[in-house]
């Protein structure tokens, strides 16, 4: 049983991969079937109504351009622009009655620089281009639509392996011979090429076929650079701005996003396929606009046959006859029937019509007075990122996140935003440039920031503070090394739980820091690693270890301890004259007060003071 039921599967994939092929009725038992099968699946040739191939007829010039031409797949977009560049030149040809259908494919055979504008011309004034076409012709326009013609120009020196390489014609040779090298073209069994004789749809299906694979494994695709390079922008019109110097439309799509589309007086707009001014635009109207990198408008299409309503969720009913009770902005309640067919959509995502929640953002698109889509968006939503900046140049502050996707989104934030620091209770100054942060918006107005410091890059205590032009800071890690940062002129400081600034900072300080682009821009610090002072007599000196013991008399209670203070590099020792001494300049017996910092169970020496 088990063998049936895998001999039934198998013969399935294969009666499923067989129906799924393209086949042709008259070349089963043909030496080209699987290059012919091969290309037709690529899209690069087709076949007759009938279903034949008819593999062993003649090819014509123009049926050759045309199956060169789909050796590329072109944007649709780019397609439409190369189309309309020569659609006038193709207006003006002779002969062309009839043949309207190829001038798209002959377009991009211009464009590729196969054949040149005017030589198309005059394929058709002289009507060669109806001819059976040449194995060197075929050699050469492949080679071009290959983009390879420059590599055969450039050919100095090379030989052609053909028996009846005399027979080729001077320009023909370093294009055969290149594809020759391309293993494209190799000749017959007895190493003619055959110049001069017609080539059949079957040999012409072999040769597309070696080409295309040849583009896909060298990644060949021609540049287009004369050409916009253009996206499609769909949705809404939510806004319209016009002014002396710039003109725009606010368009938002199914997951409530706004895209700002700039207008200019090269934009061509049409409303129900009919050329119309940016004064005919209206809000709500639904639009499909193709814009230029610049993101502005190269053409607006508006179709007004469909009507747009606009509210917030009420009730949904989704049990059969499902339907949408809306509140307009108007505060009227409106009841739609919402067919089966309808495509519904939540934050850009399509689902089902009772996943759509009670206040929930929505737009209804309807045609003949039938809803066929639903855009809505979630009244809350979350926005995780990295503050990547906090303006605070205008009123209100605003936020900007870069997000996963390093999409950039900016907020609005207000007094009555709840700000949250590591889930605990904050406020704005508390928010840093670096923080990672979830946003929560009410219909995409800012209601709640939560943000988790930005784990500290560098960690210690201040050894010294240069404040000038360059301020500078020197902060000593766990291991007691010492390195110097450069400040920020904007770096923010805060102190304990308070917004503080450089000025507030002191040698001995426990301190958090993080950098951009080399220099300090956020410094938390703290006062737990706080200056202790000490004054009383040296009575000895450990100068290996850099450890002096001292009796200190400045306790609170008035009874002498015994200290022991660590000297390291970063120590600051002077006289009462403000002179550097050294530790060798210290002596035993001698009075000196010093103030320090508690670390690792000693006492590090941040500055002593002798005689």
């Amino acid at each position: 049983m088990k063998k049936v039921i895998l001999l039934v599967i198998v013969l399935s994939l294969v009666l499923a991969m067989t129906v799924n092929a393209l086949t042709f009725t008259d070349i089963s038992n043909h030496w080209a079937k699987g290059y012919i099968e091969r290309v037709a699946n690529n899209g690069l040739v087709a076949g007759y109504d009938d279903k034949t191939f008819k593999p062993d007829n003649n090819v014509t010039v123009l049926e050759a351009l045309i199956m060169m031409s789909r050796l590329y797949e072109i944007d649709e977009d780019l397609r439409e622009q190369i189309i309309e560049e020569y659609e006038s030149s193709f207006d003006r040809m002779l002969n062309t009655m009839g043949y309207d259908w190829s001038f798209e494919y002959l377009s991009v055979i211009i464009e590729l620089g196969v054949v040149s504008e005017k030589g198309i011309e005059d394929m058709f004034s002289k009507k060669t281009i109806f001819q059976d076409a040449t194995r060197e012709e075929i050699a050469v326009l492949l080679t071009k639509a290959m983009l390879l013609g420059k590599e055969a120009q450039d050919l100095k020196v090379y030989s052609l392996p053909f028996t009846d390489a005399a027979k080729i014609s001077a320009a023909a040779r370093p294009y055969i011979y290149i594809m020759y090298d391309k293993e494209i073209m190799q000749g017959d069994d007895k190493k003619n090429i055959n110049p001069t004789n017609k080539i059949t749809r079957a040999e012409v299906a072999t040769v597309i076929d070696k080409a295309y694979d040849y583009l896909q494994d060298n990644d060949v695709y021609p540049e287009f650079d004369d050409y916009l390079k253009m996206t499609v922008e769909s949705g809404i019109i939510s806004q319209l701005s016009s002014s002396k110097n710039e003109t725009y439309i606010y368009i938002k799509n199914e997951s409530g996003k706004e895209n700002i589309v700039r207008i200019n007086d090269d934009t061509k707009i049409t409303i129900n396929k009919r050329a119309r001014d940016f004064s005919d635009l209206k809000k709500d109207m639904i639009v499909s606009c193709k814009i230029d990198e610049d993101r502005t408008a190269v053409s607006i299409e508006v179709d007004n046959s469909k009507e747009v309503k606009i509210g917030r969720i009420s009730i949904v009913a989704y049990a059969s006859p499902a339907s949408l009770t809306i509140i307009d902005g108007d505060k009227d309640k409106l009841q739609y029937r919402i067919p089966s067919d309808a495509k519904v959509y939540l934050d850009g995502k399509e689902v089902e019509l009772r996943k759509l929640n009670k206040n929930d953002e929505v737009t209804l698109l309807l045609e003949d007075g039938k809803v066929y889509q639903v855009n809505a968006v979630s009244r809350i939503k979350y926005y995780d990122g990295v503050i990547s900046k906090i303006d605070y140049s205008k009123y209100p502050i605003t936020i900007s996140i870069k997000m996963e996707n390093d999409e950039v989104k900016t907020f609005k934030f207000n007094s009555d935003v709840e700000v949250t620091r590591n889930d605990k209770a904050s406020s704005f100054d508390q928010v840093r440039v670096g923080d990672e942060v979830t946003i929560t918006t009410e219909y995409d107005d800012m209601i709640e920031i939560n943000t988790v410091a930005k784990e500290a890059e560098i960690s210690g205590i201040i050894k010294e503070i240069i404040l000038g032009a360059e301020s500078k800071l020197k902060i000593a890690d766990e291991d007691g090394d010492v390195e110097q940062y450069f400040i920020s002129k904007n770096v923010i400081v805060t102190l304990g739980n308070k917004t503080a600034s450089v000025n507030d900072l002191r040698v001995g300080y426990n301190v958090n820091v993080n950098t951009s682009g080399g220099e300090i821009v956020t410094i938390e610090a703290s006062e737990l690693q706080a200056v202790t002072n000490f004054s009383g007599k040296v009575i000895f000196i450990n100068e290996k270890d850099k450890i002096i013991m001292m009796q200190n008399t400045s306790t609170g209670s008035g009874q002498p301890e015994l200290v022991y203070l660590k000297v390291t590099d970063s120590t600051r020792i002077i006289n009462i004259s403000g002179n550097t001494k050294y530790l060798k300049n210290i002596e035993e017996g001698q009075y000196i007060s010093s103030s320090a910092v508690s670390q690792n169970g000693e006492y590090v020496a941040v500055s002593i003071i002798v005689p």
